[in-house]
């Protein structure tokens, strides 16, 4: 299987400047045709931003023709949505992707991606794509809005890890969303921090407050 790695470089964050590019998403044709017959799974870690995000992605796959599934078993898509704010949440992740080295010998032609906060974190990235050849697809926050593109080379046989930021950082609008309650509604009030307190990671994983820009 073909490898690709693009790993985060926390050290360059502070040095990152430049206007923040907006973006409106689109989908090609191709794309959309993709997840006919399959279905899909995403077990969701963390805080409102991460429930956001899985909102996000339940969209993006609908509008690929998956399916919701109620487990990894029953899935051929499994995404697990991660935090990295606490070591035990860190931990819980890295015993979880352990459990399903089993079910990825016995289905190998199951997907199990990583994304999330937990991706973002150097650390992690590089320890989940070095211990963990059971996960097929490791992308971060930064990289949401082109988790459509990195299925599909995925999907096509190809272990994708691309968890790099783009620089300045990106504003994407007109990205859909499958909400996950019926009264309540989670959205974007803005986009990462500026800050850099010595106690939070929300700079490096969430990547610089680019709507201020």
């Amino acid at each position: 299987m073909k490898q690709n790695y693009q790993l985060p470089d926390h050290g360059a964050e502070r040095m990152r400047t430049g206007s923040a590019k907006r973006i409106t998403f689109s989908m090609t044709d191709d794309l959309r045709r993709i997840g006919q017959g399959k279905t899909y799974f995403i077990r969701t870690y963390g805080c409102q931003a991460n429930v956001r995000d899985s909102e996000t992605l339940s969209g993006m796959l609908g509008m690929m023709g998956f399916i919701p599934a109620s487990g990894p078993e029953e899935a051929d898509l499994s995404i697990f949505n991660t935090c990295a704010v606490r070591r035990a949440a860190e931990e819980h992740v890295l015993g979880e992707l352990g459990s399903l080295k089993p079910l990825k010998t016995k289905h190998p032609e199951k997907i199990f991606a990583v994304c999330g906060c937990m991706a973002q974190e150097e650390s992690m990235a590089k320890l989940i794509a070095e211990k963990c050849p059971q996960v097929d697809l490791l992308f971060g926050t930064h990289n949401l809005e082109r988790f459509p593109q990195l299925l599909a080379r995925t999907l096509s046989g190809e272990r994708t890890i691309e968890v790099e930021s783009d620089g300045a950082g990106s504003v994407v609008e007109g990205m859909p969303v499958s909400r996950s309650r019926r009264y309540k509604a989670f959205v974007n009030i803005m986009y990462g921090c500026d800050k850099f307190c010595t106690y939070c990671i929300v700079p490096y994983t969430r990547v610089r407050n680019a709507a201020a820009r």
